[in-house]
């Protein structure tokens, strides 16, 4: 174990072994552990004696035993006087029998514990040495390794472990302080490699040449951009950088904005096209959505070109169609519902493409579901076309039952079925056709049924299972049924409930709670007229209205709230303050008919005396 970051009186900090074969990774690994500094803020943070500046000298046998007169003496002498042992994993490694005995002299020494693997070529399976999964006749280990190898996706936190190992702190603790440095250290390397300067955190401007510079450098900042927007992302997005995330992503898209795509080669392009989605949906999850839209449009920019230079690339089509989505999306979210259309239109026909390139594709399939539901829902939320809207799902709903029927126990698959018969069941309620919004709503809850009872832990099958119910006393309420609805509506609160006491910081349950406390007021608003005697208590039971935050479903939440208390206050004479409501409503709600959870039509409360919603 390390010692908490006290002084250790070993010489070395490791011992490194490996096989001859593998000298050159061993050599660069040990100068990379040699030279590495603590960042100050981390050495600050320690309660007892803070762990040194720097790691203690590594002990590397090529180099340290060219002058031993005993060299198993010396071996034995350094691994003595090391604190780890740490072992260069590889199919070379297996073969060499030095390795083996270096860690079985280590382990009588210091133990399992001391023992670093470093994975740099192969398998756990090829690549650990026998010695190393455990002492003869004991237990079997199963090292945990230190990820180096060519296509791991974060060699940067595999050097992280060995230093945290060595150094005797918390490997988070480390990550959190060592990214910046990081990222202002890449700044220094992008300059003096390729005459570019990157700068993270604040700004990241990387200008590249591509005449003027060679072969080799292009492939030095292909793979700088990549590091830096790939690796650094995940670490900020991890220690919850946020700040120093969106800094990134700006400055990134102030560099791509300029670039001609003529001049960058297919990797280049692909490269580009990834990460500029990857910025988008940040963006997106902050709400910027000027922002997440022009990287959205960029991104679309560069799969255009790619799909322009291969038209009957199956990836190339996914990928373009993946743009057109994220575009239309954006625009949505920001009022441009023609916009929307436009891209939810070729978005199917892009899809179209894949399933005629490969009929039998599940995959393919799946996307012109998506396709369709994304049309439908466009109609139905944006425009209130309820023939469109039906087209649209029973469209999706048949590509979905196909994927089905090959793979009868994906249970995504099924709940894509689920999700179409509920938007189904939605539009048959709202045309007032009750008995087939039943219909929809019977074939939906049998099938989460089925999947609840083989997923009986999955909470998102319950939350849909809740909405089932919701969904379905609402058409009790608009069939003239309402204690039936009101019946319902209470057993689901009743389980809603439970399921945020028993874990309160989900908030999709606290959202499900609020929605069935919120419909048991309009049911007894609307159908009970004693209930209108007790406007205080409905009132009290509302509670306040504001949204803890600005997603869409905390203000859409908060929009339905506000036009049950107008209803209230109109009941009581109080017009001013049904009127004021509604105002509040309107800055609450954007261009669409319908909200994007429950189907709310909150529209249709913007009218003083407006009766029972659809």
């Amino acid at each position: 174990m390390a010692d908490g970051g006290q002084q250790r009186t070993r010489r070395f900090s490791a011992f490194v072994s490996y096989s001859t074969d593998d000298v050159a990774f061993a050599r660069r690994l040990h100068k990379r552990l040699e030279t590495y500094r603590l960042p100050r803020k981390l050495r600050s943070l320690s309660s007892g004696a803070p762990p040194p500046e720097r790691l203690k000298p590594l002990f590397r046998d090529v180099d340290e035993l060219i002058a031993a007169y005993d060299l198993s003496a010396a071996v034995q002498d350094a691994l003595a006087q090391s604190d780890f042992l740490i072992v260069v994993c590889s199919p070379n490694a297996v073969e060499s029998e030095w390795v083996g005995r270096e860690i079985d002299y280590f382990r009588k020494l210091h133990g399992d514990s001391h023992i670093l693997a470093v994975l740099i070529d192969g398998t756990p399976e090829t690549a650990f040495h026998p010695a190393l999964l455990g002492a003869e006749g004991g237990p079997r280990l199963e090292p945990l390794a230190a990820d180096f190898r060519p296509e791991s996706p974060s060699r940067r936190l595999a050097m992280l472990k060995l230093v945290a190992a060595l150094a005797g702190v918390e490997l988070d603790d480390l990550i959190h302080r060592d990214a910046p440095r990081q990222l202002r250290r890449t700044i220094a390397v992008a300059a003096s490699a390729m005459a570019a300067v990157l700068v993270v955190g604040v700004l990241i401007t990387l200008t590249l040449t591509a005449r003027a510079e060679t072969e080799h450098k292009r492939d030095q900042a292909i793979g700088m951009v990549d590091h830096m927007l790939t690796d650094v992302r995940k670490t900020l997005q991890r220690t919850g950088r946020l700040d120093q995330l969106a800094a990134v992503n700006e400055s990134a898209m102030a560099y791509y904005r300029g670039q001609d795509l003529a001049k960058l080669t297919d990797d280049e392009l692909r490269q580009r096209a990834k990460l500029l989605q990857a910025m988008g949906e940040d963006d997106l999850k902050r709400g910027e959505l000027g922002k997440a839209r022009a990287a959205f449009v960029e991104a679309h920019r560069t799969t255009a070109r790619l799909l322009a230079k291969q038209p009957n690339d199956t990836q190339r089509i996914f990928n373009h169609a993946q743009s057109e989505y994220w575009v239309g999306n954006v625009a949505w979210e920001l009022g441009d519902g023609a916009e929307a259309q436009h891209r939810f239109h070729a978005y199917l026909r892009l899809a179209e493409r894949l399933v005629t390139n490969d009929p039998k594709n599940l995959d393919a399939i799946r996307e012109v579901g998506f396709a369709e539901s994304n049309l439908g829902i466009y109609a139905l939320r944006h425009a209130g076309d309820m023939i469109r809207a039906r087209r649209h799902f029973a469209a999706s709903l048949t590509r979905f039952e196909n994927v089905v029927d090959v793979t009868p126990d994906d249970a995504d698959a099924v709940r894509n079925v689920c999700i179409e018969l509920a938007w189904l069941g939605d539009v048959a309620r709202l045309t007032g056709n009750l008995e087939a919004a039943r219909n929809y709503r019977a074939q939906e809850r049998s099938a989460l049924e089925r999947l609840a009872k083989s997923n009986p832990e999955n909470r998102q099958i319950g939350f849909n299972l809740l909405t089932n119910e919701l969904a379905t006393a609402r058409i009790d309420l608009v069939d003239g049924a309402p204690q039936i609805a009101l019946t319902r509506l209470k057993s689901g609160l009743a389980r809603a409930s439970d399921m945020a006491a028993r874990d309160p910081d989900d908030k999709e349950a606290r959202f499900q709670q609020r929605i069935f406390e919120l419909f048991i007021v309009e049911a007894d608003l609307t159908s009970d007229p004693a209930a209108r005697r007790r406007i205080g208590d409905l009132q009290a039971r509302l509670g306040t209205c504001t949204a803890a935050s600005n997603s869409a479903t905390e203000r859409e939440l908060s929009a339905y709230c506000l036009t049950l208390l107008a209803r209230l206050a109109e009941v009581r004479g109080d017009i001013r303050k049904a009127s004021a409501l509604r105002d509040a409503v309107r800055g609450l709600i954007g261009a669409d008919m319908y909200t994007s959870r429950w189907g709310l039509n909150l529209r249709a409360e913007l009218k003083p005396s407006s009766g029972a919603r659809s």
